[in-house]
């Protein structure tokens, strides 16, 4: 039995009694483990929101008027910060993850570390792109971030790791399987949208959707009792009236994007059925409602258009006369009719479609979401920094681009506010250290200047802020008939007369005078034409951001749009530009990275698990890695169900396991094949094995009976090994044996030191072909890997196997025969270790006695 069976000492031991359970598992074949090295690293960067705590300057910032030094009280600030804080725009940390985990387990492993949580992270692969190496290092514009979303489904994450790093540095995507990724880079950016608690609203459980189509229903079938939840249609009134009365008192308040986001969903929807038209001149730009198109299939969106003196489509005609009895001809003329451009929600302008106020009157268009479905999404688009480069005369992105996150029924103006508060993250000048011999008054000139200058952009954005807020609380509160008192609003009362003209021209009028004041200007364009590393964007495919409060943000983009930031050059500070004060072109800051404590340990553990567990001077992992890993001490989790016998309970017990027992013939299968619950993949590592004098003492525990033997019992030697070449779907097998020679009876001899002779081998004659004898001196002189590529003759056949003889008879090397299928050859042995091997066989250097004896022949 102990030709090819070992025996392994299995020991659990108790973390509260430390008592030792001791178990002898019989082997025949050792599984030996990748170690935990195999993990891939993430250097995961978090960008949080824009809160007054990380951008105190803007959101933060006291009213326009006031005499306060900050809008809010905020308790718990500390000079000195650390991941996770809340302090802290960008927050770096070191996580390492298992090979097949998904995105999802990286975004889980995040929310545990940062305390985000992982609904509200969108995780991005990040790369570095340098615009122009000749601008100086410190100047914000010269390299720019290309930002690229990872899906929930995405892995596993060796996969994502290799085909960052590969991007990342520039080659042509073929990743060496043997070799750790390095730190793999990727961004987690926060959801921008901090909803606001409203218990009224997330009480409803979403009843209202379909309130609308059930009252019309009722309408005409005459049913006033009850609807179809149970809930008489007096009591859902004033439910949703309480609703709209509780939104309408904190919509647009003093904690409204700064603090809070709030989503103005039902008020979108009471201001669909407050402003619906009964007549062509009642028609109103911005109306949202459900229209149906020309497939009968119901979507939301917008009037952006009205077009008067339309002709009718009917033909129907008028006349300025009656028909005389004479029978005189008279003139005619058509009726002119007032029409309504309708754009849906995300979709390209191209499939906008034209309704009249018959197609109202006939149920074509309803009120808002009577049939179609809100989105349970926000609308999400990318928001980059771009600059125009006079000296280069080129325009670049630049910085870091963020997502952002906007509730559907916004209007662009509210949107608008939301942008700019999010882009005050980049704006936050920290105190310049100064280091070297300096002029103190020079210094302190510049630094105040420049100081004025920032805090002149941050009072810009904070007004911005707080005008279009302001503009779109009115807005609404007039479109639903809220009046000043508080008192004449009336849940469903329609309010025809609202016009919004006069407010959105005041508004246009005072953002004129504090848009030039903003650092930067607010483009809309697609991704196709987004300009960078010196291309151009056409003017027609990119325009001003729409700052009107009759455009829903859900409306206006759609998956192809993205929002710029063309950062203007600063004005000059008491006649000094701004490029002398600080050196840059723009007034664009980095954001601090906050490095979390742990970072530099996991780094070097990293790194030194690397460098331990590699040959020097080879590619690839020593055997005895894979060794140490499976003899290593394993801490049981409560799940195993071990219960120790001393205490008689469950225990979390540490085991470790230990050889005790060799067999002369020793086995090992390499675990080459990882599978978890949606990922799979062949690990391509390789693993250096010696040919000769493998010693086994190292994993024997100190009591095994195989040390007691002697040293020759723990030293093996190679004999063959079983290659695996394909996937996981597939593969084919391939065989390496080491030929040992054969006694005249045909015996194996027990050695392992071979010269090639007695090879049974015909060798060539003096009277062969002259031709083929200079042929095979040619060929004679090394290890040639001979593998035939077309169908080999009968001589040719004959050829190989006289120089392989020769080549076996003349080295002082053991020949080494490949077994694939029919095919037999010999290799060097240089080429027996390879990534593909699979299974190893050893055999001990002296054999037992008793299997000498056993195996025997006498002669």
């Amino acid at each position: 039995a102990d030709v090819a069976m070992g025996q392994v000492l299995n020991t659990v031991t108790c973390p509260d009694c430390h008592f030792s359970s001791r178990n002898f598992d019989p082997f025949n074949l050792l599984s030996i483990p990748f170690p935990t090295v195999a993990e891939v690293v993430f250097e995961c960067t978090v960008i949080r929101r824009a809160t007054p705590l990380n951008a105190p300057k803007v959101l933060n910032s006291p009213r326009k008027n006031k005499d306060e030094t900050m809008r809010y009280k905020i308790d718990g600030i500390v000079e000195r910060m650390q991941p996770p804080s809340e302090q802290l725009i960008l927050e770096q940390y070191v996580i390492p993850m298992s090979r097949l985990a998904d995105i999802g387990d990286l975004r889980l492993r995040i929310q545990n570390i940062c305390g985000i949580s992982a609904s509200r992270l969108r995780l991005c692969k990040a790369e570095t792109i340098m615009n122009r190496k000749d601008w100086d290092e410190k100047n914000p514009v010269k390299y720019h971030t290309r930002v690229t979303s990872l899906p929930d489904k995405e892995g596993p994450c060796v996969q994502v790791a290799k085909e960052a790093n590969s991007t990342g540095n520039g080659s042509n995507g073929n990743s060496d399987d043997s070799a750790d990724p390095p730190p793999t880079r990727i961004l987690a950016f926060e959801n921008t949208i901090s909803l606001r608690p409203m218990p009224s609203i997330d009480n409803r459980n979403g009843d209202d959707e379909d309130d609308t189509a059930t009252e019309e229903d009722e309408d005409e079938e005459g049913a006033t009792s009850v609807d179809s939840m149970g809930m008489g249609r007096e009591a859902r009134m004033k439910k949703e009236f309480r609703i709209l009365r509780d939104l309408l008192a904190v919509y647009g308040d003093g904690k409204e994007c700064r603090i809070y986001d709030t989503n103005p969903l039902p008020l979108s929807k009471a201001m669909s059925r407050s402003l619906w038209p009964q007549s062509e001149t009642e028609f109103k730009l911005g109306l949202r409602v459900d229209a149906i198109d020309h497939r009968d299939h119901w979507f939301p969106g917008s009037v952006v258009e009205i077009i008067e003196g339309v002709p009718d489509e009917n033909g129907s005609t008028t006349s300025s006369q009656q028909q005389g009895k004479d029978g005189d001809q008279i003139t005619k003329n058509k009726v002119c009719m007032t029409k309504v451009r309708i754009h849906f929600d995300n979709f390209s302008s191209k499939w906008d479609e034209t309704y009249t106020i018959e197609h109202f009157k006939r149920g074509k268009v309803r009120p808002l979401y009577s049939h179609a479905t809100p989105r349970p999404k926000p609308t999400e688009f990318m928001v980059y920094h771009r600059y125009f480069h006079k000296l280069s005369n080129m325009t670049c992105l630049f910085g870091l681009p963020f997502h952002l996150q906007c509730h559907n029924e916004w209007s662009t103006a509210r949107a608008g506010a939301h942008i700019l508060a999010q882009a005050s993250r980049y704006l936050q000048k920290a105190n310049v250290i100064h280091t070297g011999p300096i002029n103190v008054d020079d210094i302190q000139e510049v630094d105040s200047r420049t100081l004025r200058l920032y805090e002149r952009a941050h009072m810009a954005i904070s007004e911005m802020i707080d005008l279009l807020l302001e503009y779109d609380r009115a807005y609404v509160r007039s479109a639903i008939g809220e009046g000043s008192s508080g008192r004449s609003f009336e849940y469903l009362s329609r309010n025809p007369s609202f016009d919004a003209s006069h407010m959105l021209s005041a508004l246009m009028k005072k953002m004129s005078a504090i848009q030039h004041r903003l650092p930067f200007e607010l483009k809309v364009c697609t991704h196709d034409s987004l300009s960078g590393n010196g291309s151009k964007t056409s003017s027609n495919e990119e325009v001003s951001y729409p700052f009107t409060l009759m455009r829903t943000i859900g409306n206006y983009m759609n998956a192809r749009h993205a929002v710029v930031l063309h950062w203007r050059d600063p004005p000059p500070v008491d006649k000094k530009p701004f490029l002398s004060l600080s050196r840059n072109h723009v007034m664009y800051v980095q954001p601090k990275v906050g490095i979390h404590k742990s970072n530099s340990e996991l780094l070097d553990e990293h790194g030194s698990s690397k460098k331990s567990k590699n040959n020097p001077g080879s590619a690839g992992l020593h055997l005895g890695v894979c060794l140490t890993e499976f003899c290593k001490v394993n801490k049981l989790d409560l799940n195993d169900n071990w219960r120790c016998p001393h205490c008689k309970d469950y225990r979390e017990g540490k085991q470790n396991m230990t050889l005790w027992r060799l067999p002369d013939l020793l086995t090992f299968h390499i675990k080459r094949f990882n599978c978890s619950a949606r990922w799979r993949e062949k690990i391509m590592t390789k693993v250096n094995f010696p040919l000769t004098g493998l010693d086994m003492s190292e994993w024997c525990h100190s009591q095994s009976p195989a040390l007691n033997s002697g040293g020759n019992q723990v030293v093996y030697d190679l004999i063959a090994v079983v290659n695996h070449y394909g996937g996981m779907t597939g593969g084919h097998y391939v065989a390496t044996c080491k030929a040992t020679p054969c006694g005249p009876s045909g015996s194996e001899e027990i050695a392992f030191q071979f010269n090639g002779a007695g090879v049974s081998c015909r060798m060539m004659d003096e009277e062969d072909d002259d031709s083929v004898v200079r042929a095979a001196n040619r060929g004679a002189s090394g290890w040639t890997a001979l593998r035939r590529k077309e169908k080999d003759t009968v001589n040719q056949q004959k050829l190989m196997a006289a120089l392989a003889s020769r080549n076996v008879r003349e080295s002082a090397e053991p020949l080494w025969l490949q077994f694939d299928d029919e095919l037999v050859e010999p290799i060097p042995p240089r080429n027996v270790v390879s990534e593909m091997a699979y299974v190893l066989f050893y055999k001990r250097r002296r054999i037992s006695p008793a299997n000498v004896a056993k195996y025997s022949t006498l002669e």
